[in-house]
């Protein structure tokens, strides 16, 4: 099966002490190649530079599909840099969409052309299933509805916590990722869609080759360790 994984930075970074961090304005308009030049050092790839809960649940998940033979692609939408690849070198930094105003948010969008870049690289690959695995803000970056009016009909797309959004199209769920489901699943809130591809990597049995958005719901909700399905019948 073919999985890409669309993942958020996080505030949480892993870096040497010694690295100078960008701050917020110092990624406006930056490039990265030129900017680590200029900072004399290297980088760090992006799946090593974010560490916050999500990320790493998801670096576990990512390790179990691809040892089920699923081929799966990750990316990062960043508040400094736009949309990278999880091997692509990235300065330390501080920026956040959580933090930006709607005009700043704006901005970058359009700067990073992030939904143009996203949609491109799901048109240019079969992807059998997509995770938006974002937060709200970070949803703001991106026109939904341009991009999942454009995705083959036979590509599950789930979501987290975009209700109104999941009930527009046969192919897309919304998973809620909230308070309550954090107390069901013994997890924050912050590290909640990192928990559900755990689960959803664990469930997935590395036959199948196809799979529908109800059983894509299904595995995110299902807890093999701790043996419980919570709220199948209540996703929406």
């Amino acid at each position: 099966m073919r999985i890409l994984i669309i993942d958020q930075c996080s505030g949480t970074k892993n870096h040497p002490e010694d690295h100078p961090v960008v701050d917020q304005e110092g990624t406006r308009n930056a490039d990265t190649e030129d900017l680590l030049q200029s900072l004399g050092i290297d980088g760090i790839r992006a799946k090593d530079l974010y560490t916050g809960k999500q990320q790493k649940r998801i670096t576990d998940s990512v390790r179990t599909l691809e040892q089920k033979n699923n081929e799966v692609e990750r990316v990062f939408i960043s508040a400094g840099f736009g949309l990278v690849d999880d091997d692509q070198r990235l300065p330390p930094y501080e920026a956040t969409f959580n933090t930006m105003s709607k005009s700043e948010i704006a901005e970058r969008s359009e700067r990073f052309r992030l939904t143009e870049r996203i949609d491109e690289l799901i048109d240019s690959s079969s992807f059998d299933i997509v995770f938006f695995a974002l937060g709200s803000k970070y949803y703001e970056v991106l026109d939904l509805d341009e991009l999942l009016a454009s995705v083959p009909t036979e590509t599950t797309i789930v979501l987290f916590n975009q209700d109104a959004v999941g009930d527009s199209y046969d192919q897309v769920v919304s998973v809620p990722a909230r308070t309550e489901q954090g107390k069901q699943f013994g997890s924050t809130v912050v590290g909640l869609k990192g928990t559900y591809l755990k689960n959803f990597a664990a469930a997935l049995d590395s036959t199948e080759n196809s799979i529908t958005p109800e059983r894509a719901v299904e595995y995110c909700l299902t807890d093999l360790v701790g043996g419980s399905q919570s709220g199948i019948d209540n996703y929406s």
